[in-house]
Formats: structure tokens, sequence, C-alpha cells
């Protein structure tokens, strides 16, 4: 075990594995939900070798170790186990709230929600839409054809994560919530079945609300109540699933108390997917739809009241959201957006963040005199380079405040002239550079893309130029001038 020693001490300071409620792990962090936060021993964390920084926020008690945190996470889950504590993976959150004593605020319920349905499927919805950029710069290069086996192979293959969305959804939010992952499959299945997407290309049977901005086309009847579907279908959906199994899911814990046990075996999983189901589509997905495209048109239309001012407040403060751990309640949004309008125009609003970023590495680098500072410096920029850029901040940035803020500015300034170009997002990519393709039109490079890349080189220009003016010095607290005017 590679890192025993260290999940030994990060598990002391938590308070021991009484106080842990739940913990799991985003790209760079092991994210704890504890009982008791005064158990925390967190100036201890923050000297533990290994641990970059320490994080409160949203409900959570965030420990950032960098890219290797899934081999942590393993091991931290096996010393958990054997010292006979809970898989903490799938603790459910009804097992969370019997065992906190803490009342979360609802934004910090939100966002642990978040995190843990989106956390597991994110490599997914990298890995399938790099696959679908580099194929669209294939097929502008005429390398390949939109006819060929090796498209279309590709092409779908890019695809399955986007349109099966409510199946993966389902079962992250069945272990989320308590069921059993095949309950979240099967839910979300029947969203995406060929014969109910098939539904939407059917003529209307007859018009509810009609006249109103409710107006919806009946397609079809469940024991004469009327069908209504979104037209584009329920595959690619994100929030419909998401509420379908949650009432699943107090359906399976009703009936689980109800019942006698000797029949609860086959009576339980039949009644409660016979009952979500048809509410699902009866009242759930209706509502959950109207919900997403609200959502959708809100944060749609805020950006379009001015791309490019909107760029450059999202693209300044984006690393801050960062560093609270809170850009999880974004990212999904990315995903929701390219499937309801086939194009999302947030994420080029921070895709110049880490350009910044590496030039900011850079004009430190440059200024570095000792071997310690340059080995935290490549490694740091390698990371950003490759879509992750917590080494950057933490070990970078934060301890140079002025370096960090020229950064945070530089990054804004290429945003606002990613978001006046009009620099949209078509396939769900990593940041960094490995993510451009993503951003090349079905149709060809235009003039959004082109603005993307100005952006994100000016960026990286006025981080490299200004941090290089600026220094490598790290900044000094107060704590540490009074010991030095005093010695």
């Amino acid at each position: 075990m590679k890192y025993q020693e260290l999940c030994v001490q990060i598990i002391r300071h938590v308070g021991g594995k009484e106080n842990i409620v739940n913990v799991n792990h985003c790209v760079t962090r092991l994210r704890f939900q504890l009982k008791d936060d005064s158990n925390v021993n967190t100036e201890e964390m923050k000297k533990t070798k290994g641990v970059m920084q320490v994080i409160q926020t949203g409900g959570q008690y965030q420990v950032v170790l960098g890219p290797h945190v899934g081999d942590v996470y393993k091991e931290l889950l096996e010393i958990l186990e054997t010292v006979g504590n809970i898989s903490m993976e799938n603790t459910a959150s009804k097992t969370i709230e019997k065992s906190s004593d803490k009342k979360e605020s609802t934004l910090s319920k939100f966002l642990i929600l978040m995190t843990s349905l989106f956390q597991p499927l994110l490599t997914m919805f990298m890995a399938g839409g790099m696959i679908k950029a580099l194929l669209k710069l294939a097929m502008l290069m005429h390398w390949v054809g939109k006819d060929s086996g090796t498209y279309i192979i590709l092409n779908n293959l890019g695809d399955t994560i986007f349109f099966f969305m409510p199946i993966a959804l389902g079962m992250t939010a069945a272990k989320r919530f308590g069921l059993k992952e095949v309950y979240g499959v099967v839910l979300g299945g029947i969203l995406c079945h060929p014969a109910i997407s098939g539904l939407t290309h059917n003529e209307p049977m007859y018009k509810l609300f009609q006249g109103t901005i409710f107006e919806q086309n009946v397609l079809t009847t469940f024991i004469h109540m009327p069908i209504v579907m979104p037209k584009q279908s329920y595959a690619g959906s994100v929030v419909p699933v998401i509420l379908i199994v949650y009432v699943a899911s107090l359906i399976h814990n009703y009936l689980q108390k109800k019942l006698p046990a000797v029949i609860r075996s086959f009576f339980v999983p039949f009644i409660t997917i016979l009952v979500a189901v048809p509410l699902g589509f009866l009242i759930v997905g209706p509502v959950a739809m109207t919900v997403q495209g609200a959502i959708g048109a809100v944060i749609q239309g805020l950006v379009n009241l001015s791309p490019g001012i909107a760029g450059f407040f999202l693209g300044t403060f984006w690393s801050v959201l960062v560093i609270m751990g809170l850009h999880m309640a974004v990212i999904p949004m990315f995903a929701l957006n390219i499937n309801q309008y086939g194009f999302d125009i947030i994420n080029p609003l921070i895709f110049s963040g880490a350009f910044a970023s590496m030039g900011a590495v850079l004009g430190v680098l440059l200024r570095s005199k000792t071997v310690e500072e340059k080995n935290i410096c490549i490694p740091a920029m390698v990371a950003t380079f490759f879509g992750v850029n917590e080494p950057t901040l933490y070990g970078v940035l934060i301890p140079r405040k002025k370096v960090m803020y020229a950064c945070f500015i530089s990054a804004g300034i290429g945003a606002a002239i990613a978001g006046f170009g009009g620099a949209k997002l078509y396939e769900f990519s990593p940041s960094g550079p490995l993510g451009l393709p993503g951003f090349i039109n079905p149709q060809g490079i235009d003039s959004g893309f082109i603005s993307l890349v100005v952006g994100a080189l000016v960026s990286f220009v006025v981080a490299a130029v200004l941090s290089a003016m600026l220094g490598a010095k790290k900044d000094i607290d107060e704590k540490d001038k009074k010991v030095a005017f005093e010695n």
C-alpha cells in the first residue's frame, strides 16, 4: 500500500473513522462529509506530506492531493473497511442523514448531490467528447468519410454516454438515493428505449393548454391519461431520470417497511418500477423537462445579454470556484446545453483559464532560482496542459497572491475575447489545449473558434509577462513579517 501512511494521517486528522459519514473523490481531491467539523485538525492536515491544500465549503471537507487521488482513495477505503467501517462509496443518502447531526444548507445539499451524481461520469464525458472532436477534425482533414464504417462506429461510440445519459445517471442516482443500481439502469433505460423515443416522430393526438405558453403535444396515452414528451425525446436528458429515481426510492422504502418480509423480494421491485414509470411519464418527466428547459434558457439568456462581459467575469472568477470546490455544480451544464441546443456557450468562457495558468507558471519558472521551485512548477504546468489545474493553483499561484490575481485577470481577458467572438463548445472535452477540437463547428472552423484560440493565446502571453515581472518570490504573511522584524 503505497499511500498507507498518508491515508492513516488523513483519517486521523478528519477526526477518525467514526467522524466520517461519506467520502468520495473528484479529479484531484478527497471529498469528505463529516459528522462534526469541530473534530478535524485542519492545521495538521495541511502540514501532512502529500496534502496540497484543505478546503471547507459546500458542506464538504475537501483534501486536495493531486492527480493520484484515485489511488489514495482506494487505499483509504481498504483501511476504513479493514477497521470495520462502512463501505464509503456506497453509503446511501438516508444513512448520511441519520448519521449526521448537523443541518446542511440547501446549497450544500445541492452541491453534494451534483458531485455524487456526475463525478463518476465525467471521465466518460471527456472520453466521448474527445472521440467526437477528433473524428470531426479527421473529417475536416479528409482522413475519414462520413459513410465509412470507421466513422459510424467512432461517432456512435462518442455519442453513447450522452445518448444513454438517463441510464448512466440512473445508476449513480440509485446509488445516491439508496437503491440497487439495477433500478436506476431500468428506469433510465425506459426513457431511452427506441419504442418510447420513436413516439416523438408521431403526429400528436391533440394538444394540451393550446394557445398558452404551456402548450404540449399529446403523443399517446396511459390508461386514457395523456402522455407528453419533449421534442427530442428523453434520450440525453438529465433532470427527469434523477427525479424519477428519487420517487422510486421513496416508493421502494415505503414498500420495504409495509410489506411482509416473505413477499418483499418479488413485490418490492415489481411494484416500485410499475408505479414509478407511469408517474415518471405522466407527471415527473414533463415537470422535470420544463425545469431543465427553464434553467438552460435562463443561463443562455444571461450569457447572451453580453457574452464578452459575462466571459470576463466568469473567466476571471472560475478558478475561485475551483479553489472553493464549487465548480462541480456548473460542469454538468456543459453536457446539458450540448444535448439541448447542440452547443454550449458557457465552457468557452472558462477555456482560457488553463492557458493563463500555464503562462503564469512559465513566468514564475523563468524567474525561479532554486531546483525546489522548478520541481514544483514543471509538473504543475504539465498537469494543467492535461486538464488538471489544482497543482498550479495550490502549488504555484496561491503562495504568490499577486501572480494569482494577474493570472485570473489574464484568464478573464481571454474569456472576453472568446465571448465577443461567439465561441461555442460542440463536443464535451477536457480543459486545456487537448480540448480544442471540441470547439470546432461541425461546418468547419469559424470565427468563434478563431476568437477562442486568440483569447487563449492572449491569456497565456499576458499571464506569462505579468508573472515574470512580478517574480517568483512567495508572499510573506503578517506573522512571518513580524518574526523577521523581531529577529
